[in-house]
């Protein structure tokens, strides 16, 4: 270890003594960078340069043991193959040409601080500044092992923030697997600034269909308008989707029920199997948990999955396929605020690509009757097998891959595969060209659409639909 003037450990705001029944809490902030998972940068020959400060080892931690507190971070992030170089820095001397040497040899840096309180600890977040623009292009990972209470961190400076209560092993195991797992079922944000010392942390895990159904679907129900709700066989049908699915959860600390839930899903853009969508299809939390952040913090895990997962190349507000909500319900009056102040340009006049209201159409057949249609000079019928790529062709092509683009071209793929390619109706010319398609479906037949669209079929077993109405133009 290195010596020189250190860091002190007593009253470390936020730091739990070994022994302590607290469970270790670890937060990943903010990652604008997408370098979280650490396995995905390109290490080969430039290690990961871990910085950390020279401090008495917390309380608790046995008094033979003269290693430094954060070589279990170091070894159990190498433990993945990841090399690490660790280099400690002290509160005399700072950053030294030889930390600057080190820093243009990296592939990325860590840079630990244990302290924010008080003038001459505040040393740290200097000397992490000092870093970052040292590091000009390279990840640089800022991890805090402290209490950020108060403290407002520029995500300018500082483009990736982990967050953990103090330096214990056992807090430094979280932190090691936040760095290290993509999807580590721990803490995400709260809310990025200005809300850290009003919002407590939540834990944000990954949804399991076995685990978390019930309590989904009980959840649903207490929070959503009676129009909305939707039985545990009818809601796990929307929500299982091998592939696409990427729901969280969040479940409250003391007797561990389930009190928010995140629906979130990456949807097929196109033919190329490599444009996603993703989509935030709803955004639950239990009434008694309101405005404590529950919300933000299922929110945040669902963008910074989104961030992490190639091919996400446009982001919706709601879901089209399947269809759980297509935004928010108009009961919802909080919703749009909640949304704009995340960035989302809500606008319910429905201008450009900002959103506006939807509604599902209801038709009764008897309400047809002395209605002419006026004849449109098409002949219409089923889609055959060997239709299919005129169809594809149709959703592939602009205006109709610009004008939507939320999974209309995978719905129309699933249906041409399944046993139920006849659920398209295609509208064609006198030279036999198709020209117009759309896809129909009936409650309790499985096909893709019914599956995917449960509002039908919760009105009436015998009420049926029609969705993805495309025009040649």
């Amino acid at each position: 270890m290195s010596t020189g003037t250190y860091w002190p450990a007593e009253n470390a705001p936020g730091f739990y003594p070994s022994g302590s029944s607290e469970r270790p809490i670890g937060t990943v902030l903010w990652d604008y960078q997408n370098c979280i998972p650490l396995t995905q940068i390109p290490t080969r020959d430039k290690p990961v340069l871990l910085l950390t400060p020279v401090v008495v080892p917390p309380a608790g931690s046995n008094p033979a043991d003269d290693r430094d507190p954060f070589e279990i971070l170091g070894q159990t992030i190498s433990c993945r193959n990841i090399p690490i170089r660790h280099v400690p820095y002290t509160k005399a001397k700072g950053i030294t040409g030889v930390h600057v040497a080190f820093v243009k040899r990296a592939g990325a840096v860590i840079f630990v601080i244990t302290h924010l309180a008080g003038t001459d600890n505040l040393l740290q977040l200097e000397f992490a500044e000092l870093v970052a623009r040292i590091c000009e292009s390279r990840p640089f990972i800022l991890l805090v092992c402290c209490n950020l209470a108060g403290r407002n961190i520029s995500n300018a400076h500082f483009r990736t923030l982990v967050h953990i209560a103090g330096y214990t092993n056992a807090d430094l195991l979280v932190a090691a697997t936040l760095l290290l797992d993509s999807d580590p079922g721990l803490p995400m944000p709260a809310d990025t600034q200005g809300r850290l010392d009003a919002e407590p942390a939540w834990l944000v895990q990954s949804w399991a269909a076995e685990r978390d159904l019930m309590e989904t679907c009980a959840l649903w129900q207490a929070c959503l308008p009676y129009q909305f709700h939707l039985n545990p066989a009818t809601l796990g049908s929307l929500l299982k989707r091998d592939g696409y699915a990427l729901h969280y959860v969040v479940r409250e600390s003391t007797r561990g029920a389930l009190i928010g839930f995140c629906a979130a899903y990456a949807t097929f853009a196109d033919s190329s199997d490599v444009a996603l969508i993703g989509s935030i299809a709803a955004v639950v939390v239990h009434p008694e948990y309101r405005r404590q952040g529950v919300g933000s913090s299922l929110y945040d895990a669902a963008m910074s999955k989104f961030g992490r997962v190639r091919g996400v190349q446009k982001l919706h507000l709601g879901s089209t396929f399947p269809r759980l909500l297509c935004g928010f319900t108009a009961e919802m009056a909080d919703a749009s605020q909640w949304f704009a102040r995340k960035g989302w340009p809500v606008n319910m006049q429905g201008r450009g690509d900002q959103g506006g209201l939807v509604a599902d159409w209801i038709l009764h057949f008897t309400d047809l009757t002395g209605v002419m249609i006026p004849y449109s000079g098409l002949g219409y019928r089923q889609c055959y097998e060997s239709d299919a790529q005129q169809v594809l062709d149709i959703e592939h092509r602009p205006p109709a891959t610009t004008s939507h683009g939320f999974g209309w071209y995978d719905q129309y793929a699933r249906t041409i595969q399944s046993e139920h390619i006849g659920d398209i109706v295609v509208g064609f010319d006198n030279d036999d060209t198709i020209v117009a398609t759309a896809i129909t479906y009936i409650p309790g037949q499985q096909s893709p659409a019914a599956t995917d669209i449960p509002w039908p079929g919760s009105l009436n077993d015998n009420v049926g639909g029609v969705t993805c109405i495309c025009i040649r133009v």
